[in-house]
């Protein structure tokens, strides 16, 4: 079951959210009207979205408890709030939320915002994963290998990258060769996806 941090002042809103949320148990909410109470339930517990009133009539508004609570654990957020002040929009943009709903919100609405903001966060994930993991194989590769790489990953066939190495057509080939085997790919297009994934480009800029 989703798990829900709801940060909202105006407790008729908050318990109707918990209401709709909590119908054939689409979601599980703890609800926090104030910073001191959303800390303590950030800190104890795991969360799989944050759902939070921009403006409250507290200490912290909502954009400043996300960014203190970001620094913690990064968990998706959907800021709710009744403005659309483009100054708010740019400081709630910082904190990088997956969506806005405006009060008064629909119902179908606010699920599939949900839905949809927890879809983007899990794919977002898997692709920084993965990312990290292409990284990670380049240890594998010799420098050369790696400036093999990069050369077919910008379009250079093995006669351009043999003038371009210095070396033969026949060394190429086995570079590549090598290449393929230790990072466990076949095509040319799987060599230039790995290569776009991980910082190598950058590296030998």
């Amino acid at each position: 079951m989703i798990k829900i941090l709801l940060i909202e002042d105006e407790f008729i809103i908050a318990k109707d959210i918990d209401i709709l949320l909590s119908k054939n148990n689409f979601a599980s909410v703890d609800y926090a009207s104030n910073y001191d109470t959303a800390l303590d339930l950030f800190v104890k517990n795991s969360y799989h979205l944050i759902i939070s009133d921009i403006n409250l009539n507290n200490k912290k508004d909502g954009i400043e408890i996300v960014t203190e609570f970001s620094k913690i654990k990064k968990v998706p957020v959907v800021y709710l709030t009744a403005y659309s002040d483009l100054d708010i929009v740019k400081r709630a943009e910082k904190t990088m939320p997956f969506a806005y709903i405006l009060k008064p919100y629909n119902n179908n609405q606010l699920k599939a915002t949900i839905n949809l903001a927890l879809l983007n966060f899990n794919k977002q994930n898997v692709a920084i994963s993965e990312n990290e993991e292409n990284t990670t194989k380049l240890k594998f590769l010799t420098i050369r290998e790696k400036e093999v790489l990069i050369s077919l990953s910008s379009g250079k066939i093995t006669k351009e990258i043999a003038e371009e190495l210095s070396i033969s057509n026949h060394t190429v080939e086995q570079h590549k060769k090598n290449i393929k085997k230790k990072l466990n790919l076949t095509t040319v297009g799987e060599l230039i996806n790995f290569t776009m994934s991980t910082q190598l480009f950058q590296l030998f800029k």
